[in-house]
């Protein structure tokens, strides 16, 4: 008994903020900077009701690992109770220059006033002063609006990109709402490809993934398209808590691999991340029945929000036809800010 209370209470210690981690307050909002473990900001990610996978611990420590990037967090208070979460990366230079940057942050755990939504964004800016040799870039989820705007040019902020679109499916719908929500020609193929004698596996790691990044990466240099390097999807893997996290579905005929796909669990949320098809898969629709089928297995685990990742008309019109056609809600957000 003895020797559980002492764990409970070195528990309590470890989640307990530090004090020398308090930050600045605004309009009753406080900002801890850093004063979370990998462990706590994991099950923080998973109270959001959905999160982009640039604020999950184990993109930022894949980024650590792979660039000059080092990951830095907040965890934003009202009083006692945890409203909202940043992940941001910071690369440190020689002379006290910094460069930061928040990706499709912060992820809110609680209704909050316009107010204190203005003061958690001022607080994060607050950290970064031009006046003291910081570059910081801000790509906000929030949506693309005169609102959002008007949010971001309120603490200084100015756009410097247009806004980054994808695709979110609720998978908190049954999936027989699911597949009548399908665009026709996408549950088209989808029935074409359940008829084709192809077998899905799923897997966490070993040979379906090599196969895959390895694909993924010949495709991505001879293509010349801006999507990750396997290094860093492999990465990624490695680098979280749960390495049931990352998920590689294959389609076989035979005994043969003709396509695959790779999803990545964050808290309630996951994202299509990454996924290559051969000729033979492309005729045999193997990508419709390898997304239905993770579609799927995530609802089963528990997931409720899918990202199926970026949407470029102009330059990706195949890729962005596809996921259109699953029939989740299009967003655009509003974009970089510096």
């Amino acid at each position: 008994m003895a020797a559980a209370a002492k764990a409970q209470k070195a528990k309590e210690k470890s989640d307990r903020p530090l004090k020398d981690k308090r930050g600045e307050e605004q309009d009753g909002i406080v900002a801890l900077w850093d004063a979370v473990d990998q462990r706590r900001w994991d099950e923080l990610i998973a109270k959001a009701d959905r999160s982009a996978l640039e604020q999950s611990s184990a993109y930022g420590m894949a980024m650590s690992r792979a660039s000059a990037y080092t990951p830095v967090t907040a965890v934003f208070m009202r009083g006692p109770e945890r409203v909202a979460l940043a992940l941001i990366l910071e690369w440190r230079f020689p002379g006290g220059f910094r460069i930061a940057k928040l990706t499709r942050g912060p992820v809110f755990l609680a209704d909050v006033s316009e107010t204190e939504r203005a003061a958690i964004f001022n607080l994060i800016k607050q950290r970064y002063p031009v006046a003291r040799l910081n570059l910081f870039f801000m790509t906000p989820e929030l949506p693309a609006s005169a609102d959002s705007d008007a949010l971001l040019r309120g603490i200084g902020m100015r756009p410097m990109v247009t806004g980054y679109s994808t695709v979110w499916l609720d998978l908190r719908r049954d999936l027989e709402t699911l597949r009548a929500g399908l665009h026709m020609k996408w549950r088209n193929q989808l029935k074409l490809a359940e008829a084709e004698p192809i077998r899905v596996r799923s897997g966490f790691g070993g040979a379906p993934l090599e196969w895959l990044l390895t694909r993924h990466d010949q495709h991505r240099k001879r293509r010349k398209f801006r999507a990750p390097a396997g290094a860093f999807v492999a990465a990624i893997a490695d680098s979280g808590r749960d390495k049931r996290a990352t998920q590689v579905f294959t389609a076989y005929v035979g005994s043969e691999p003709i396509a695959a796909i790779l999803t990545i669990r964050h808290g309630n949320s996951a994202t299509y991340y990454v996924g290559w098809t051969g000729v033979e898969g492309r005729e045999k629709q193997a990508h419709n029945l390898l997304l239905w089928k993770a579609i799927i297995k995530l609802k089963e685990t528990g997931v409720e929000w899918l990202d199926l990742g970026g949407v470029d008309g102009l330059h990706m019109p195949g890729v962005s036809r596809f996921k259109l056609g699953v029939g989740g809600e299009l967003v655009t957000l509003a974009g970089t800010y510096l």
